[in-house]
């Protein structure tokens, strides 16, 4: 097993040292010209789209705990307990690390979905809209975003593990919260134009739950947007049946853990029972590697793979060993030899042709009082197949 090749740059005796807010590239390449090509793609100005230019835009900054503004609704880090599992932060039952490494993923990934969705940062169209709620905001990237966008709307972000910056823009403020916690949500009724939720498969328990707080606290005529990845289906035909039983075990370590990792969150009826009208499930495809002709496609694909890569680890390492009790040494060699697969195959233009990953983003709006949404419940739930 030893003279087995791993993924270039990772060791199973050493553990691996990344550097802050940038994900890890494997370095020792020497296979084909699309691997030096990646590297030469994956500086953070190419992917890190949130800057905040200082003329631009006014920050409040959290300072003392007698001198904080907005202090009852400011993050205190030491309000927060924070679990180490094998070397990765981790925060309550939340299956994903909350770490350095985990949060400059996720901002790629944020980079990846503003292009797929065509450069949006939601596909509603919103109209002067006053108060927008982020749930699982992790590192606050899309609620600045949004802030920027819409600067005379209040953005709240939500998270159980306090990873966001401590200079926002004004509008901006996170809160330590959890969508699950018993008693309800204690925001006002009826105050939400926009609930969004992006990246949040398996880190609930109850979703009927969570989208039952949020129709109630949405405005009449405001709007729930939820963006997920799908199954993966199709993205495993182009693996072998190492990576599908892999992948198979995470499912069953979250079902265990009583978080599923599946899709059932994704279907319109968990909308159009509550109530939600103009209810629909767009499906976006996400190239992976360097397959794509188009140059824009093509750094997307590769900036994919990037976060891909890293996110192995994160997906498997706490349900796959607390859930269905792999030792560290058993994760560490599959994540090497499953990361090593998909390399292999994305930097391969011909073995990764028209490979993907597929996200749906569900929408659905809370009526207005007396409407009538007999047929509008229905008309608006066909799939939306869109491919860059």
């Amino acid at each position: 097993m030893a003279e087995e090749q791993l993924l270039p740059g990772r060791t199973r005796s050493t553990s691996v040292t990344f550097p802050a807010r940038v994900p890890y590239i494997p370095s020792e390449f020497g296979y084909s010209p699309q691997e030096d090509e990646i590297l030469e793609d994956t500086n953070e100005s190419s992917w890190c789209r949130h800057k905040h230019p200082t003329s631009r835009t006014i920050y409040h900054q959290r300072r003392g705990d007698d001198d904080t503004l907005n202090s009852i609704r400011s993050l205190y880090d030491s309000d927060v307990v924070y679990i180490d599992i094998h070397g990765r932060r981790y925060c309550k039952e939340y299956y994903m690390p909350i770490d350095e490494l985990e949060q400059a993923r996720l901002l790629m990934l944020s980079s990846v979905f503003y292009e797929i969705i065509d450069h949006r940062y939601t596909t509603i169209d919103l109209s002067n809209p006053t108060k927008i709620l982020d749930i699982g905001t992790g590192t606050g990237e899309w609620a600045m975003e949004m802030a920027e966008e819409y600067p005379n709307a209040e953005i709240i972000g939500t998270d159980v593990a306090k990873i966001q910056p401590d200079a926002t823009p004004l509008n901006v403020f996170f809160e330590i919260d959890d969508a699950e916690e018993e008693g309800g949500w204690t925001f006002p009724l009826d105050s939400f134009d926009l609930i969004h939720l992006r990246y949040m498969k398996g880190a609930f328990k109850d979703w009927k739950y969570v989208y039952n707080q949020a129709y109630e606290h949405l405005k009449p005529g405001g709007w729930i947007e939820v963006l997920d990845f799908d199954d993966h289906k199709q993205t495993l035909e182009y693996l072998s049946e190492h990576e599908t039983r892999f992948m198979k075990e995470v499912q069953e370590g979250s079902r265990m853990a009583g978080r599923p990792r599946s899709i059932e969150h994704l279907a319109p009826s968990y909308l159009t029972d509550l109530g939600f009208t103009d209810v629909k499930c767009s499906i976006y495809a996400i190239p992976v590697g360097v397959w794509p002709d188009e140059e824009e496609v093509r750094r997307v694909g590769k900036h994919f793979l990037i976060a891909v890569v890293n996110g192995i680890e994160s997906l498997c390492l706490r349900v796959l060993s607390e859930q269905r009790g792999w030792d560290i040494e058993e994760i560490q060699y599959t994540v090497e030899k499953v990361g090593q697969t998909m390399w292999d195959i994305a930097t391969d233009p011909e073995r990764s042709k028209g490979m993907t990953f597929e996200i749906r983003v569900l929408v659905g709006r809370k009526p207005f009082e007396g409407e009538d949404v007999g047929s509008a419940r229905t008309t608006m739930m066909a799939m939306d197949e869109r491919s860059l």
